[in-house]
């Protein structure tokens, strides 16, 4: 049984303080690559009436130009599409059966992975167009990487949709390690190769020193997000698949210990990942330009930790007009559930 918040208010743990060494960056191709993006979801009608309200509160091209910060426009572009198609992807399956993910998905998946793929939907469109967008890098090791990631994204989507339907709140690990997937963090980090114009080799996936630093971003990503989004999450009853409610069921704790251990977590894991980049400085993959690449990507891919924080703080998404004041006072209202509207104009 998925469980319940026992107070209406509580304080969010001090992220921006525990990101501290860590340095925001901000895309000058923000202004162009958001209106492009945009004015092509709402042509497509991705979202139906509601794509451009949606897109406008989550503005996940800001979120872009705060963690790929190098990218030049046109793959700036790409990834903003990219990632404001994860929206899509999550807007449609949130209110979906584990039958309707998965047909979601593979309408996703399919359009990925076949140029000329189309059932007819709008996802497999929008799906079809972004993929052109990536030329030759789609039949790189990172492009295959890329496509990989995407499928397991899109199998724990599925999962989450079916735990939802159970009412079902897992263990703590078996929700971290179904969180990494369907979180989307994974799917963007892959992304990320493009949007630096390279392509890792797969043996660099397989030292465990980069797969260190590489896990302690997406899992930093995941707890802060989990935390910040729990309020508007239990008001929809999307609460079972975070980490909140994970803590307070299996350790039998209330919402302000809950939120006061994802911080101790997150400030764990600041200290893994700067320990693990400095092991990996001293690790060489088989060139001085791929370890170039390498360090480069790393360099990169830690702009989501304090991207995904500042921005959290700069959209409606999750504290609505509040978003300054939640970002000084760290507290946050929960409110009564209430019906969250379905979208039913995905085909």
């Amino acid at each position: 049984m998925v469980g319940s918040a026992t107070a209406d208010a509580f304080d969010l743990p001090d992220l921006v303080a525990a990101s501290s060494s860590f340095t925001p960056c901000f895309n000058s191709h923000y202004a162009r690559a958001m209106a492009d993006c945009r004015a092509w979801l709402v042509s497509r009608e991705a979202l139906g009436a509601q794509t451009e309200a949606i897109l406008v509160n989550a503005d996940m091209e800001r979120l872009c130009a705060m963690c790929y910060p190098s990218a030049p426009y046109d793959r700036f572009r790409a990834v903003c599409d990219f990632v404001c198609i994860l929206v899509v992807v999550d807007e449609v399956c949130d209110t979906q059966s584990g039958v309707e993910a998965y047909t979601t998905g593979q309408s996703f998946l399919n359009a990925l992975r076949e140029p000329n793929w189309d059932d007819g939907s709008k996802l497999a469109r929008i799906t079809r167009e972004f993929r052109a967008s990536l030329g030759n890098w789609i039949d790189t090791d990172g492009g295959k990487r890329f496509i990989n990631v995407c499928e397991s994204y899109i199998a724990c989507v599925v999962e989450e949709a079916n735990l939802r339907e159970r009412g079902e709140v897992l263990s703590v690990e078996a929700y971290e390690n179904l969180r990494r997937e369907n979180s989307a963090v994974r799917p963007c980090a892959s992304i990320m190769e493009f949007s630096l114009g390279i392509s890792l080799p797969n043996h660099v996936f397989a030292n465990e020193h980069f797969m260190a630093v590489y896990w302690s971003v997406i899992d930093m990503v995941c707890w802060a997000n989990d935390v910040y989004s729990y309020a508007v999450e239990y008001q929809y009853g999307l609460e079972g698949n975070n980490v909140v409610t994970v803590l307070m069921s299996e350790r039998n704790i209330d919402l302000q210990a809950a939120s006061d251990h994802v911080g101790e977590y997150y400030e764990s894991l600041v200290k893994k990942h700067w320990a693990a980049r400095e092991v990996l400085r001293g690790q060489t993959f088989g060139s001085a330009e791929l370890d170039s690449q390498v360090q480069l990507y790393v360099e990169e891919l830690a702009h989501w930790t304090i991207g995904n924080i500042m921005w959290s703080f700069e959209i409606r998404r999750y504290f609505g007009d509040e978003a300054k004041k939640v970002k000084e006072s760290r507290r946050v209202v929960v409110k009564a559930k209430e019906q969250r509207d379905m979208i039913t104009e995905l085909v």
